[in-house]
């Protein structure tokens, strides 16, 4: 069944000052999706107004993506703002641990060729390709993006599913501390993928 398309979303640009401050739940959730609609826009979902897109593309260039990304801690996996909260995670991770990962992926790599299994992407092209979306230059292929994280955190995930291992970590999350972490993010990247391909990921 198709869906209605919906109103614009209705924030006013005023409103974009909330994510330098404390929101309400209401006012938060808001935010989320506008941020989200903003780095990610489409003709089939929700959009934004563009002098709110512009407001909230200037915030990132003054503070970063670390900022903007804090609205989107509580967004469903099922979520343009969840998926993107999952990509900053793990593009965050690639880049704070790097050590850790290149040994995991290393080792991954080691009996993927054992297997004649082939592998993913590496951990600087999925790094590179995350950061022009928060960059607000990658929208096109997005749902390639989803399903290429989805790839690499499997790979990864099926040697060691662990993901952040202490809760004392700045990536310690619902999403990174979880039971076999890296196995259940990624799976919900796989179906972000194939939501954003049928126009049902707001």
């Amino acid at each position: 069944m198709n869906k209605r398309p919906r109103r614009p979303a209705q924030i006013d640009p005023e409103q974009v000052e909330y994510l330098t401050g404390e929101p309400d739940p209401a006012e938060s959730s808001l935010i989320s999706h506008a941020a989200a609609q903003a780095l990610v826009p489409t003709d089939s979902r929700q959009n934004i107004e563009d002098d709110v897109r512009e407001r909230i593309m200037a915030l990132i260039d003054e503070e970063g993506i670390d900022l903007i990304a804090e609205a989107w801690v509580r967004a469903p996996a099922d979520t343009l703002g969840g998926m993107l909260w999952r990509g900053y995670l793990l593009s965050e991770w690639i880049r704070r641990e790097p050590d850790d990962v290149a040994r995991r992926h290393a080792a991954s790599s080691a009996v993927a060729e054992s297997e004649e299994r082939p592998e993913p992407r590496t951990p600087a092209e999925i790094q590179e390709r995350w950061a022009s979306v928060f960059a607000g230059e990658g929208a096109d292929g997005f749902a390639d993006l989803l399903r290429d994280s989805a790839a690499f955190a499997f790979f990864l995930g099926n040697l060691d599913a662990v993901w952040i291992s202490s809760d004392t970590h700045d990536l310690a999350t619902l999403v990174t501390r979880r039971n076999d972490a890296l196995i259940e993010t990624a799976k919900e990247l796989a179906i972000g993928a194939g939501l954003f391909d049928k126009g049902r990921l707001d």
